[in-house]
């Protein structure tokens, strides 16, 4: 989330607030000592975060944060920090207090013989202090022992952690791989990095007992593993592109991240649709909705996942209700701006609603819902900002001309080239797929003709450039 002005321990106090999070709770969520939001709380706006922990709260509250909880930010900050003050008195006197709090510590610390003697002085002074009355030697310690060793072990390894800096960087670099996903012309260039970072975090997850910085590191390895699998899918390694999803949704639930669990959950559930057990891409579709709950997940969960699969299997009830289902859901969440990446894990687009709307349409053969759907989709995706998403519903409502009553050859298999001329030599399996699919469906209607000569053509090209790509 973009915003007009940098954090600072007020705006963070806020954001802890509003998200109704304990301190010890929200230092976790971020990966910082419950030191420094205690510190927060007590300089406000005269203490300003570091630039990685503004980069965190950005993220947080961009992110992690619901509509409800970000509605609350915003009215405590607009708020002000004098109402906070007023509402948190407790806060204030240490505020007030927090400039010479060191000094009472010393003072404290140097008070400590008097007060033993305060506390032991009364009706035991005499006992004590008039040496009738000498104290048994202290028993031989006798040093270093297995035990010891084994012990302080264990305190070191808790010990170790990893630099919160480095986390923030691996937590930024995977989520812009994630968003730039749709542009990038051959997924498989990404895989050699992204396997090597996974390795890398099983690394840093052993060296780090620092549990707010553990999971982080899960979050960073949840969204690895679920690159890997949704990459697995694109080139059709289905078993691959299970385990990694699989690994994805165990290491989100270490993280205790719903939303990303959800996300998992909806890579699995896109791995068994295009495997064609769409039995069991409904139920991790429905399973990720009861773990996203209404957040921005559940918008994905909730078209790509359910509505889909039903289509598959007929059922076109559900289809219904989960296509609006997801345009209630998606409005709750606030629509994002342009088309984001289809593993986004934030909120899908008005475009992504339609365009999917249109796919589980397709199934039921309701062409006038695929044109209806389609018509809203395509004006938002472009060849830029999201070639493949594109090219997908431009296949869609091809292969709806075709099962339309007043059916055109001509104007189906153009559309078709088109649609595979937005992404030229791309090795993705879904458009292949479905332009599979068009080939089928339009040879049981017209036979073997000149024009689908053409896109057959085109499409074993594709599959061409999909093996050489390996």
């Amino acid at each position: 989330m973009v915003r007009g002005r940098a954090w600072t321990g007020f705006e963070a106090v806020a954001l802890q607030e509003a998200m109704r999070r304990s301190v010890r709770d929200f230092a976790a969520m971020l990966g910082v000592e419950t030191t420094t939001v205690n510190n927060w709380r007590t300089g406000l706006s005269a203490v300003k975060p570091r630039t990685n922990t503004q980069s965190i709260l950005d993220t947080t509250l961009g992110q992690r944060a619901t509509p409800d909880d970000r509605a609350r930010f915003e009215q405590i900050v607009a708020d002000g920090e004098s109402v906070w003050r007023a509402r948190n008195p407790s806060s204030s006197r240490r505020s007030a207090g927090s400039a010479s709090e060191g000094t009472e510590l010393r003072a404290s610390s140097a008070r400590g013989s008097e007060s033993d003697s305060f506390r032991f002085g009364r009706g035991q002074a005499t006992s004590i202090n008039d040496d009738q009355t000498k104290e048994p030697s202290p028993p031989t310690d006798p040093g270093v022992t297995e035990e010891l060793i084994t012990v302080l072990s264990r305190v070191h390894k808790l010990s170790r952690s990893v630099n919160p800096e480095i986390i923030a960087q691996l937590q930024l670099s995977t989520l812009q791989s994630i968003a730039g996903y749709e542009t990038v012309d051959d997924p498989s260039e990404l895989v050699p990095a992204l396997m090597k970072q996974r390795a890398w975090l099983d690394e840093l997850l052993d060296e780090c007992g620092h549990p707010a910085r553990r999971s982080g590191l899960f979050e960073v390895a949840s969204e690895t593993s679920g690159l890997l699998g949704y990459i697995a899918v694109g080139s059709g390694q289905f078993s691959l592109a299970r385990a990694y999803c699989l690994e994805s949704f165990q290491l989100g639930d270490y993280a205790q991240d719903p939303n990303l669990m959800g996300w998992a959950r909806g890579m699995q559930s896109f791995c068994e649709y295009y495997a064609g057990q769409y039995v069991e891409a409904l139920r991790y579709a429905e399973d990720g909705l009861a773990h996203a709950g209404a957040g921005p997940q559940s918008v994905r969960l909730a078209v790509n996942g359910v509505a889909r699969a039903a289509g598959k299997l007929g059922d076109a009830e559900a289809v219904r209700r989960a296509v609006d289902r997801a345009y209630e859901l998606m409005a709750d969440n606030g629509a994002p701006a342009g088309v984001p990446s289809s593993i986004s894990l934030e909120s899908y687009s008005p475009a992504q609603v339609a365009g999917n709307a249109a796919t589980s349409f397709l199934s039921l053969a309701r062409p006038d819902r695929v044109e209806q759907y389609v018509e809203l989709a395509l004006p938002e995706m472009n060849d830029a900002n999201s070639p493949w998403g594109r090219s997908l519903v431009m296949i869609d409502l091809a292969r709806s001309h075709v099962l339309a009553e007043d059916a055109d050859l001509d104007a189906a298999a153009g559309i078709m080239l088109d649609a595979l001329d937005v992404s030229p030599g791309k090795p993705m399996m879904q458009v292949r797929r479905r332009g599979l699919e068009f080939a089928h469906d339009a040879a049981a209607k017209w036979g073997d003709t000149a024009q689908l000569r053409t896109v057959q053509e085109t499409l074993a090209s594709l599959k061409g450039l999909d093996e050489q790509h390996g």
